[in-house]
């Protein structure tokens, strides 16, 4: 039962009775922002153990893939619809009908309801939770890969990756300029020359804590840090309620990495700020961690590029998702984790076009599944 649908949609022309052409085009926008066209309208009857309902001007889509029941065409013939954990009744003048069940997030008839077809029955979806279509225009997949700028090999090497990723033709014409990303990724210039690259994991780990952020988090958070591994450019970020949660961020990071990678962390850059220059945290890393920390000079944030450089990224990507997707900003916790996650997974040219993923784990990446306007909950690393 879709309470975001405006009418009932059916993809079997066999399962519309008293069904009449439509002449005028009728076209529908489904949740990627594709359109589909209605060829036709009519009645459905579903029938149940209880009883049968009868639903009417009910489109005739093709191309939906499959049926949806609108929740307020239902409500206006004066059917009361309910939603519990794991069914969906519908009632009217005192009888029920129950009609759904829950598979995962969706909604299913039972076994014992149908749609009354003379040639074969059919199975309406009646909670599509995830509307989600993997044909999309570039446009589409630019907004779900967190603005990410997307040429020809970039397209090629996500395609190949991303779960049944198919990049349809906008009937409508581009436009060069992202106006979302005019807005979310302005920044000043670099002033410094590029230096030598290490070239083993976790030979250099790059750290720099960004915040406080202008609201609070829906957690309470106001702060993140980033680890960066210069080697293969994989970011990981925790997300902090104060400064002083730096030590047991980078704990945490320091277990996890060296534990996936098999190696131990050597130099650990830092710019310097309080949270990295007091006596716990010098007393681990010099006593028992035995890792060298390299200071950048006060004042010059550009020394400390890699991580500024990916700070003002991982910014830029989440408030794209969060101007395009008109989230509060509450949820730029939850935006940055978001941009993270898919900064690991998607391919670098500083990398040879392969992804910090791949680069870490020395392994190909399977397939990239994402879902535009849904967040990423858990810390990466």
């Amino acid at each position: 039962m879709d309470s975001g649908a405006s009418q009932h949609l059916c993809g079997n022309r066999n399962a519309v009775a008293t069904y009449t052409n439509i002449s005028k085009v009728l076209e529908i926008t489904i949740a990627d922002g594709t359109k589909i066209k209605a060829k036709g309208v009519g009645t459905i009857e579903i029938v149940s153990q209880e009883s049968s309902i009868t639903l009417k001007d009910v489109w005739h889509v093709p191309d939906i893939g499959g049926n949806l029941l609108s929740v307020s065409r239902m409500v206006d013939p004066c059917y009361t619809v309910e939603f519990g954990q794991s069914t969906c009744n519908v009632r009217k003048a005192g009888v029920r009908a129950r009609l759904g069940r829950r598979i995962g997030s969706l909604c299913c008839l039972n076994n014992g309801s149908a749609i009354r077809d003379t040639k074969q029955r059919v199975e309406a979806n009646l909670g599509l939770m995830t509307n989600q279509s993997p044909r999309a225009t570039l446009e589409v997949w630019h907004k779900r890969l967190c603005h990410r700028t997307l040429d020809e090999a970039s397209v090629k090497y996500i395609g190949s990756k991303v779960q049944n990723m198919v990049v349809t033709h906008s009937s409508e014409p581009s436009t060069t300029i992202c106006g979302i990303c005019a807005i979310g990724r302005q920044h000043k210039k670099a002033g410094t020359k590029a230096r030598e690259k290490a070239i083993e994991i976790l030979a250099v780990v790059h750290s720099d804590l960004c915040g406080p952020m202008q609201t609070v988090g829906l957690n309470g958070e106001k702060y993140f840090v980033t680890f960066i591994d210069e080697t293969s450019g994989r970011v990981s970020i925790t997300l902090l309620w104060s400064k002083d949660g730096a030590l047991t961020a980078f704990k945490d990071y320091r277990a996890r990495a060296e534990k996936n990678s098999g190696r131990e962390i050597r130099p650990f850059r830092s710019d310097g700020g309080g949270e990295y220059r007091n006596r716990e945290f010098e007393k681990f890393l010099l006593i028992e961690a035995g890792i060298q920390h390299i200071v950048s000079p006060p004042y010059t944030p550009s020394q400390n590029g890699l991580a500024e450089r990916m700070n003002r990224t991982i910014m830029e990507n989440a408030r794209c998702i969060q101007e395009d997707s008109h989230l509060g900003k509450g949820f730029r916790g939850y935006a940055v984790l978001t941009a993270a996650h898919i900064h690991n997974r998607l391919p670098s040219r500083s990398h040879s076009n392969i992804s910090p993923r791949e680069h870490w784990t020395s392994k190909q990446l399977s397939q990239i599944v994402t879902k535009q306007g849904r967040f990423h909950m858990t810390n990466t690393y």
